[in-house]
């Protein structure tokens, strides 16, 4: 997205965020009611997900609050409707793509919102609203979550009873990970088992705090102590006899009925095992932790942003107040989003209509809160392909940790040196 397109002239004031919203002065106190009159907010739903039966249901639920608002979603690039003279009035978005959205200022600082209409900040999982302010220029809140991720692991049980190994626990280290791993990964007759593959690369490397980043100097830093704790750990995990082959360093069919663990985010073994039930027997337990980092996979949440140019952010507003809604983050947990809120006992309805998860042990899986994460770079985007590209140069061809990853800090900057000259930026 280029990042010369400018929206309006100037930024947001910066006024401080707070999670006890009172009373200010200079702001009269809104009332939930809206009167300005019949309108339709265009909404663009940049990588929130959203599907079209959640957007029927939030503008359903808007619809009965609000009789005058209604809501029309688009998901055509930003890039085309900003050509075409087209900004959408509100844009859902996930957390690390917010950026992008500062980037060519298009999100109303939302704080002055949040004190007229007194939106108790507190309610929302204290991970994700950490994360929220992190975003934020000068103390600015620019989205309001409404939807939330959690790391998963699922494992096969009958796999491990075929072996007799006992089952993990609520919560297990990735040493345990490892050592389970090892144990279970074997051939067995003409059937190759897997003990167990994590998800990504980056996930491991958030979930231990780390940037690649530089921030001062804004240049891929991919040798520290950390990087390579992380590496050395996932090559003992291909070191494993059977583990990687010729094909796929990081097996993820879970349906194969021969891979014993995976760990991967609660939303996507939902939304496999609603379309292919196993037909093996099996449990959630929550995502490893590394033993020095007793939290899970990095926090990921989905927000909705209101434009500072929209003509009707009234209604906007409104829409804002009905997402943070318990009885609209009821619905969207209940059919597959899980909810941002702070209570256990709402998110313990996440994707009950489908039943994926009836009698697993979901409770496991939101004990382990999620990791914050490392503060944001522009150039992130740029540096994940040579990572990735490391892993497997490690994974295939035994390569050096130190360097690979060198090598792989080496052309990581190189791009960024080339992405910063196409954009003008010295």
């Amino acid at each position: 997205m280029a990042g010369s397109i400018v929206l309006i002239a100037g930024c947001a004031g910066g006024e401080e965020a707070s999670n006890t919203v009172g009373n200010n002065a200079d702001l009269p106190q809104a009332s939930d009611e809206y009167s300005g009159g019949p309108v339709e907010l265009l909404v663009k739903d940049q990588n929130a997900a959203l599907t079209e039966s959640e957007f029927e249901k939030i503008a359903r639920q808007v619809k009965v609050k609000y009789p005058d608002i209604s809501l029309k979603m688009t998901k055509d690039p930003i890039d085309t409707l900003l050509a075409a003279g087209t900004v959408p009035d509100l844009v859902t978005v996930s957390n690390p793509s917010l950026g992008t959205y500062l980037d060519i200022d298009y999100p109303e600082d939302l704080n002055p919102m949040i004190k007229r209409f007194k939106v108790d900040l507190n309610r929302i999982d204290p991970t994700v609203l950490e994360t929220l302010k992190q975003y934020g220029k000068d103390g600015g809140i620019y989205g309001i979550p409404f939807g939330m991720n959690y790391g998963a692991m699922v494992y096969n049980k009958d796999i491990f009873d075929k072996f007799g190994v006992p089952y993990p626990t609520d919560s297990i280290t990735w040493e345990q990970f490892l050592d389970l791993s090892k144990r279970l990964t074997r051939m067995d007759g003409e059937v190759q088992y897997i003990g167990g593959t994590p998800d990504r690369i980056m996930n491991l490397l958030k979930q231990n705090g780390i940037s690649n980043m530089d921030a001062k100097d804004e240049k891929a830093i991919l040798t520290t102590e950390k990087h390579q704790y992380v590496f050395s750990y996932m090559k003992e995990l291909f070191e494993i006899p059977g583990l990687v082959n010729d094909k796929v360093h990081l097996p993820t069919n879970v349906n194969s009925n021969t891979i014993a663990m995976k760990s991967n985010w609660i939303a996507s073994f939902a939304a496999f095992f609603t379309k292919n039930p196993p037909e093996y027997d099996w449990d959630l337990t929550a995502y490893p932790v590394f033993k020095d980092k007793q939290t899970g996979n990095p926090v990921d949440f989905h927000m909705m942003t209101v434009s500072k140019t929209s003509k009707h952010k009234e209604a906007a507003y409104r829409v804002l107040l009905t997402m943070m809604s318990e009885e609209m983050q009821l619905a969207l947990s209940k059919s597959g989003r899980l909810s941002i809120l702070n209570d256990p006992n709402v998110k313990l309805t996440y994707a009950s209509d489908s039943k994926v998860f009836e009698g697993k042990n979901l409770k496991a899986v939101l004990s382990v809160p999620p990791s914050p994460l490392p503060d944001y770079s522009t150039w992130t985007p740029a540096v994940k392909p040579f990572i990735d590209s490391a892993l497997k140069d490690i994974a295939y061809n035994k390569s050096d940790i130190n360097t690979a990853l060198r090598e792989a800090e080496e052309k990581a900057n190189r791009k960024i040196e080339e992405e910063r000259a196409m954009k003008g930026i010295k």
